[in-house]
């Protein structure tokens, strides 16, 4: 199986690549992984591996099926603020049963799986339960818990992690060659190795206002008031992306503060000063609260908490953490 385009996870890619290689596509495929994990990438990797016609590693790339814009026996439901209703399965459920248009397999793909109600994960398990031979179904979520049991219970699932730097570093080179590479390094940082957030963060400024962000913040926390916190939280209410953002660069910032208190050199933030004045502000276990309190809010965050609920939470959970 190619699998290029999919950068790191290569325990996920060899155990894939064995199954396909030797004909076994699974009937049913759930993809789990933070946002920028390559989710879709390797969703459609495993489609158009589904309906090549050509010889040797698939998708090869050049036969008439991989060289289709947009292949009749691939569809691909959710995502980009899509929906996944009851009535949207139900119609899944119901095309499942028609024949391919030229392909070996009908494949569909539904991303963004967890945004699937009870109603429309139940009317879907009934398909999965005893699935055509010619249909293929390949999920793609942020979490596999999200997901009924019953669901799980009936996919092979993958789980992609992020990329370490070594292997995202050439990538990210060819992506984003206006940075710096010690910009492209930060960036990896602080987006966890996950390559499509620091694309996407670059591209649509979200970096640099982390980059802003995260000091004044650190800062807030530890303030007298708790009106800089409220204040400079204010500009998350109604931005996901940004939100994720700045709770991956304070907890990078609390990594660094407890490594000052232990005695280490190396900073991973993009706010060491911060980080130093933390580590002297604040004793270790506390520092260990607002660690775990961020962790905490990022599961929240990527499970679709409200984010007007989030910001309030925020402050609130930062605050006591710190012992403000």
């Amino acid at each position: 199986m190619n699998v290029g385009q999919l950068v790191g996870n290569a325990s996920v890619k060899q155990r894939l690549a064995a199954e396909i290689d030797a004909g076994r596509f699974p009937h049913a495929l759930l993809i789990e992984g933070a946002p920028g994990s390559g989710r879709r990438t390797l969703a459609g990797i495993v489609a158009r591996a589904a309906v090549c016609r050509g010889v040797g590693d698939k998708p090869c790339g050049a036969c008439a099926a991989c060289v289709k814009t947009v292949h009749p026996d691939i569809t691909l439901l959710g995502g980009d603020g899509e929906a996944l209703t009851v009535d949207t399965i139900r119609r899944l459920r119901d095309e499942a049963f028609v024949l391919p248009n030229e392909a070996p397999y009908r494949v569909m793909i539904l991303a963004e799986a967890q945004t699937m109600t009870p109603q429309a994960q139940n009317a879907l398990l009934k398909i999965l339960e005893e699935p055509p031979a010619h249909v293929l179904f390949i999920l793609t979520c942020n979490n596999r818990t999200a997901l009924l049991e019953t669901i799980r219970s009936r996919c092979v699932c993958l789980t992609l992690t992020a990329v370490p730097w070594e292997e995202a570093a050439p990538v990210l080179a060819e992506r984003l060659p206006q940075m710096a590479e010690e910009e492209r390094k930060r960036a990896h940082s602080l987006f966890g190795g996950y390559i499509g957030q620091v694309i996407d963060g670059v591209s649509d400024g979200t970096f640099r206002q982390v980059l802003e962000l995260v000091p004044t913040m650190a800062t807030a926390i530890i303030a007298l008031s708790e009106l800089p916190l409220l204040q400079a939280t204010a500009r998350l209410e109604k931005d996901k992306p940004l939100s994720l953002g700045v709770l991956a660069g304070l907890a990078l910032v609390f990594r660094d503060a407890l490594t000052v208190q232990y005695g280490g050199q190396m900073m991973l933030s993009t706010a060491p000063d911060e980080a130093r004045q933390l580590a002297a502000v604040l004793p270790g276990e506390r520092l260990m609260a607002l660690l775990r309190q961020t962790e905490t809010l990022q599961t929240a965050l990527q499970r679709n908490m409200n984010n007007t609920l989030f910001v309030t939470r925020f402050c609130a959970c930062l605050r006591q953490a710190a012992g403000r």
